[in-house]
């Protein structure tokens, strides 16, 4: 039996390194902020604020809300909801690098009136899937941590499957790599699914090519978002998925799914 002394500071360690984990995963604001008021809360991660900018939030993507025939995705629901529990009628808004997607919205960092970041509360409960996309790689850490305590719970998103599934938009997924090849679209690895991943040229310096070979015969786990070929040869795959930082393209060391 541990001796009472012992026992106090094995509990004493173990509650400072949960607190410790958990302050990672709360990702506070680094840097000046703006005050800006909220005209609507569109989706877990699109907002619009009153003077007329439309925000999509970084590092994140969540379940869509279908607002026209109700058809939502699982968990789009209570990601707005919980984004409409976490701010009021404001928002502290922080730039990132680059600042407009192509649909025109403004790339921001959100946090709520104590400065956590929105995007890792989202995560933490299970509510969306990270995402990196260069240069836009503030927090990244600490959204890892935060996506992390979630997986663990397999809370929400994470009591679903990763096998993957011929859906465009954004997909997280486990596959299996059978060849690479390299052209001037970047690199290319075959699955063993009716899938191809992309590396473009403008995000390929990430990737030393060792380690992109490395992958080959290996099971990986993917994220990042997929389309059908309009066209193809009938020896090219279906789907193309972009990844365009290793944070998304990492391979699998656990035997079993979440």
């Amino acid at each position: 039996m541990i001796p009472l002394k012992k026992r106090q500071v094995l509990l004493a360690l173990f509650l400072f390194l949960s607190f410790v984990v958990q302050a990672e995963a709360l990702c506070v604001a680094n840097g000046p902020l703006e005050k800006a008021k909220i005209k609507r809360i569109v989706d877990g991660d699109t907002i619009h604020l009153v003077d007329g900018r439309k925000v999509r939030l970084v590092g994140i993507d969540t379940p869509e809300l279908d607002h026209k025939k109700g058809n939502h995705e699982p968990f789009a629901v209570e990601a707005t909801e919980f984004v409409r529990s976490r701010l009021d009628q404001f928002v502290y808004i922080q730039t990132a690098k680059v600042d407009k997607d192509r649909y025109g919205r403004n790339l921001y960092y959100l946090f709520d009136k104590d400065r956590i970041s929105l995007t890792s509360q989202l995560l933490s409960e299970g509510l969306g899937y990270r995402i990196a996309i260069p240069p836009n790689l503030a927090y990244q850490a600490c959204f890892e941590a935060s996506e992390n305590i979630a997986r663990k719970a397999h809370k929400k998103l994470w009591q679903q499957s990763l096998q993957w599934q011929p859906k465009a938009g954004f997909a997280i997924s486990r596959v299996n790599i059978t060849s690479i090849t390299k052209n001037r679209g970047g690199w290319w690895l075959e699955t063993d699914q009716d899938l191809v991943i992309n590396l473009p040229p403008s995000v390929i310096d990430y990737w030393p090519a060792q380690e992109i070979f490395y992958l080959e015969g290996r099971e990986i786990e993917v994220r990042g978002w997929q389309h059908r070929r309009k066209s193809r040869h009938s020896d090219f795959k279906s789907w193309v998925l972009s990844v365009r930082h290793p944070n998304d393209l990492l391979e699998v060391k656990d035997s079993v799914s979440p």
